[in-house]
């Protein structure tokens, strides 16, 4: 290890940021995810999320659909290090998720990065519960406003209990608003899903 690693500090898990590129067919699903990078400190993902594009830069905001790099980026995750962001994942293909695909008011950059901060701080649980989760552009033609749509998801693993679940959701909402109780008024409704 480094000596600049050694003055770093730790998280507690190894985290992936992956961004999802838009397709047209179904079955290039498996090819539209690319692993961004990784991190294990504080320190490491400042540096990486300092210079990755806010969901507002590449996702359709209202008018357009803009480009990254020359890609156009559909979603992007955040995943426990092992875990791929799709329900194929032998540790997501009997799990469950807290999701909203609603059209909201609220900043989507704001939010994404308090739920990112979220996990690998460990703020919305301190256990092994959660996978990762996710930021995905919603947004149809056939939408009868110009409001983007946005889906945020929490992805947990096998097992959690429904109880577990709700006290999880409670704390996603809290970390999303950033604690503020006016904000969380605002929040659109989540629903609770398995992917099996």
């Amino acid at each position: 290890m480094s000596n600049s690693k050694q003055n770093e500090h730790p998280l507690h898990y190894s985290w992936v940021i992956w961004e999802h590129q838009k397709v047209t067919k179904p079955e290039d699903y498996m090819n539209s995810m690319r692993e961004v990078s990784e991190f294990t400190t504080v320190e490491e993902f400042w540096r990486i999320w300092t210079y990755l594009p806010r969901p507002s830069e590449v996702l359709y905001d209202g008018t357009m659909r803009k480009d990254a790099l020359g890609r156009k980026i559909d979603a992007f995750s955040l995943f426990k290090r092992g875990i791929r962001p799709e329900w194929e994942d032998p540790q997501n293909t009997k799990a469950t998720e807290w999701s909203t695909a609603k059209a909201f008011d609220l900043d989507v950059d704001v939010m994404w990065e308090n739920l990112v901060l979220g996990l690998i701080g460990q703020t919305i649980e301190e256990c092994d519960e959660i996978c990762g989760c996710r930021v995905v552009d919603k947004y149809k033609k056939s939408n009868k406003s110009p409001q983007p749509h946005y889906r945020l998801e929490l992805w947990l693993k096998l097992g959690v209990s429904k109880e577990k679940a709700e006290s999880l959701k409670v704390r996603l909402l809290e970390v999303l608003a950033d604690g503020d109780q006016s904000v969380i008024q605002k929040l659109p409704a989540f629903e609770y899903k398995t992917h099996s």
